[in-house]
């Protein structure tokens, strides 16, 4: 009988062990978990590279489809933009790009940017690979651009800069809390230097709803840079 009962309390932890390793390996069980139904955007992988023709970059993650400003939070996809500038911008050009991703090729034409001299393209695919090689042609011009993910090993993830946020916005958030959710969207995403020639890449947490409230965070330490309420 004590036998038993012991080989099942041992299944019950072993089980209950492999779900929270589970949860570990996956992300979830952290804040951004928590908030998931009020977050529209999750940007946590930054790409840099350039070429002799082009400069190339690239953000990853999940977001809202469709992607709307509109203070409530849709379900969310996963996504890769790649944005390419040229040394020199030429408008209409034709700009086919290829692309490796997680080992799936994605091949297709990028479209201009109707203000900025760019092209871009957003793929329905999501990365933290270390680099993403990126072949561009157009005209006579063929080159591949190798990028390097802006990421290091010591900087905080997106759930730590959500929790650092939402406790520095405290009584700012308190009257849009409600319990696991906001009354608002919220997006989580590391950019570059706003604020400064410096260079450097921050996370930038946004409360948009009725009221937008918003905080710059330090990428490494979680310090509060700036603050917008």
């Amino acid at each position: 009988m004590m036998k038993n009962i012991f080989k099942k309390v041992c299944v019950f932890l072993a089980a209950a062990t492999a779900f929270l390793l589970t949860l570990t390996a996956v992300g979830c069980g952290g804040t951004v978990a928590k908030y998931d139904s009020s977050i529209s955007e999750i940007r946590d992988a930054v790409y840099e590279g350039a070429g002799d023709n082009f400069s190339v970059s690239a953000v990853s993650g999940l977001r809202e489809d469709p992607f709307s400003a509109d203070g409530t939070a849709e379900k969310k996809r996963e996504f890769t933009v790649i944005t390419v500038t040229p040394r020199e911008f030429i408008p209409n050009k034709l700009y086919n790009y290829t692309v490796s991703i997680n080992g799936n090729e994605f091949t297709g034409v990028m479209s201009m940017h109707p203000f900025g001299e760019t092209y871009s393209v957003e793929i329905a695919a999501r990365t933290h690979e270390a680099e993403l090689t990126v072949n561009v042609k157009s005209g006579s011009v063929d080159e591949t651009v190798a990028l390097k993910n802006v990421v290091e090993d010591d900087d905080i993830d997106a759930d730590k800069a959500l929790d650092a946020a939402i406790k520095a916005l405290q009584a700012d958030l308190k009257p849009i809390r409600r319990g696991n959710s906001f009354d608002c969207e919220i997006y989580v995403r590391l950019i570059a230097n706003p604020i400064n020639a410096e260079g450097g890449y921050f996370w930038y947490v946004a409360f948009m709803g009725e009221k937008n409230l918003a905080v710059l965070l330090n990428r490494k330490t979680a310090e509060v840079i700036a603050v917008k309420n």
